[in-house]
């Protein structure tokens, strides 16, 4: 668990009322199971429901109180379950409606929540809704006409019909996709899969009203609230303008800020949440794609807003800093005064104006922190784990933890075709291959270098639970839907579970001390020595405690000068570090830090 004087038991004299009107969800640690690389109980190499509940008495034990599944619903899993063909059914490959009700009976009997992954902005091609509309291009009686963007386009100079216009997709290509049966094109923002995601129309309230009644339909199951993709894409700027040239050469041009953060959103959002959410105590989590800042972030979350609209949301500034222009597979080189900068900003407008934020490093979209944010040199891996714990842990906010975190894993590290099952990491690979066949063959290595470091499957592999054959995750005669990786026994879950020094010890630990220190998820935030290029340092402060988190971000040792940045630790006290040993000597002016090391002082209200 590492050195402690009170091994997360201490707790900070908390004003109470300053905490009574807190949420549950303001305090929660919310752990995030991608289900078909969780648990499979039925041999067919993908996680299932019966997984999941199998497996609560682990989440039970880590300490977390609410459960976040990625999507269950019916699909053709071109997009993990995000490209819906019925909200209203259970996909069968994970289990049955009853699986589905007896997980929230089972949950909710540990003390637990339970929230679902749901895609309002889009739905698959194969949905009742879409295919009606298409055919309802000509034919209006049947219906939902208009429960999608449609658009005849424009004819160019050859007379051939093209998009209307010419918006660049999050991904690739335009925005706007023919279909033969319509003769229209239809919108759809993220643009992975060709044709596969159409975009739902919230300008039409049938389509508002038909989505409300499918989140009711789930509340009224139990749910206990949603992580709503790609949330601020449901209102576009309806005239549909072209973008400005931004990419000379290119076809299409950058045009985010035309279909996300719309005209309409704030009073969508409002709308759902006095409809649906009001009436339920619940929590909703917004994904905000293609770009939110700090001050548009309250915009949706403060508590000062007259009319709420969601509860938290997840942004992408801090795990978009590896990126060349926005370009995802452009590998660029950062340093950490960046990051500290982009999560001081977030953390001090967010506490300072009512808001609240989230705090996370990975998920099932993003590579694992320790290799994004550290470093996969084995003989620091499980320092650098517990470090980015301490880090993630002691910012304001509610946490969000993806599977495997806690184990500290990494990425594989390794490229494979085989392992490439993410329909936008194969699309890259293509790409670059016909590149390579055209004399380009350096970019190759390049893209294999960007796949290994920043690819979504690096986090999709099956979880380790222990050393048997594909980790546990699935019978040793079943093929695994994704490749599983070689773990070492110590990094398995059930090695972890029984070692008092492993990264999940540590996790459970910084858990408890967490909920044991309410300040360290309410409290203020202050940011110190923001231009060090190796120590992270902040303090968090309320009324009646404050504490100091000192993080070493380098693999040598290091110094603080805490006294030139008005700390006084005369009358510290060390709540935890992630060094087995005791705290290495410091002078009366200076902290010594080991490599990678991070430590958690309180203070003395009085030496603050």
């Amino acid at each position: 668990m590492g050195s402690s004087e009170n091994s997360g038991t201490a707790k900070d004299s908390e004003d109470v009322d300053s905490l009574d009107n807190l949420l549950w969800w303001q305090k929660a640690s919310i752990y995030q199971v991608l289900i078909q690389s969780f648990q499979d109980t039925n041999g067919d190499g993908k996680g299932d429901i019966r997984g999941i509940m199998e497996r609560l008495d682990y989440f039970v034990a880590l300490g977390v109180d609410v459960i976040w599944i990625s999507p269950i619903y019916e699909s053709p899993m071109c997009d993990m379950g995000y490209d819906i063909s019925d909200y209203r059914k259970v996909n069968p490959i994970f289990g049955t409606m009853e699986d589905m009700e007896l997980l929230v009976q089972e949950t909710h009997n540990r003390g637990l929540k339970i929230i679902l992954d749901i895609a309002l902005n889009h739905t698959a091609d194969t949905h009742e809704w879409f295919q009606t509309s298409r055919r309802a291009r000509k034919n209006p009686r049947l219906g939902k006409r208009d429960w999608y963007f449609w658009s005849p386009g424009k004819l160019d100079e050859q007379g051939k019909q093209v998009p209307p216009n010419n918006w660049e997709s999050t991904f690739s290509g335009s925005t706007w996709e023919f279909d033969e049966e319509a003769g229209e094109f239809y919108l759809q923002d993220l643009h992975i899969f060709g044709k596969n995601q159409p975009d739902l129309n919230w300008d039409c309230e049938e389509v508002r009203q038909e989505l409300y009644s499918v989140l009711r339909f789930w509340l009224d199951k139990g749910i206990d609230g949603f992580r709503l993709d790609t949330m601020n894409l449901v209102s576009k700027t309806s005239a549909f303008p072209d973008a400005p040239i931004s990419k000379c050469g290119s076809t299409w041009q950058p045009a985010n800020y035309l279909f996300a953060n719309g005209p309409h959103i704030h009073e969508y959002l409002q709308e759902m949440h006095e409809q649906v959410f009001a009436h339920y105590d619940v929590v909703t989590l917004a994904e905000m794609s293609c770009g939110v800042t700090p001050c548009q972030a309250l915009q949706y979350t403060s508590k000062h807003k007259p009319r709420p609209e969601v509860n938290l949301i997840i942004q992408f500034q801090h795990v978009e800093l590896d990126c060349q222009d926005g370009d995802k597979w452009m590998l660029r080189e950062w340093e950490l005064p960046e990051l500290k900068r982009v999560i001081a900003e977030w953390q001090e407008t967010l506490v300072n104006n009512g808001g609240w934020n989230t705090v996370w490093m990975e998920n099932h979209d993003q590579p694992r922190g320790i290799s994004r944010f550290t470093t996969n040199t084995p003989r620091f891996r499980a320092l650098c784990a517990k470090l980015l714990a301490l880090w993630q842990f002691t910012l304001q906010g509610t946490n969000l933890i993806f599977q495997g975190q806690e184990l500290g894993m990494v990425n594989p590290d390794t490229f494979s075709e085989d392992m490439n099952r993410d329909i936008e990491t194969i699309q890259y690979w293509n790409e670059a291959c016909e590149n390579a066949s055209s004399g380009e063959a350096d970019k190759l290595d390049l893209a294999k270098k960007a796949i290994i470091q920043k690819g979504r499957d690096n986090t999709r592999i099956p979880f380790p639970w222990t050393d048997d054959p594909h980790g546990g995750f699935c019978e040793p005669t079943a093929k695994p839907w994704i490749p599983a990786f070689n773990h070492e026994s110590e990094w398995c879950g059930i090695h972890q579970q029984r070692c008092p020094e492993s990264v999940w010890t540590f996790y459970q630990s910084m858990i408890t001390l967490r909920k044991s220190n309410p300040t360290l998820y309410h409290g203020t935030f202050e940011a110190l020595d923001l231009d060090n290029p190796l120590i992270w340092a902040y303090k968090r402060e309320s009324k009646h405690a404050c504490y100091l988190t000192v993080l070493n971000f380098s693999p040598g040792a290091t110094s603080w000068s805490y006294v030139d940045h008005g700390v006084d630790l005369s009358l510290r006290k060390m709540l935890i570090s992630n060094h087995q040993t005791c705290e290495a000597t410091s002078t009366p002016d200076i902290i010594l830090l080991r490599p990678f090391e991070g430590r958690l002082y309180q203070l003395s209200c009085n030496s603050q």
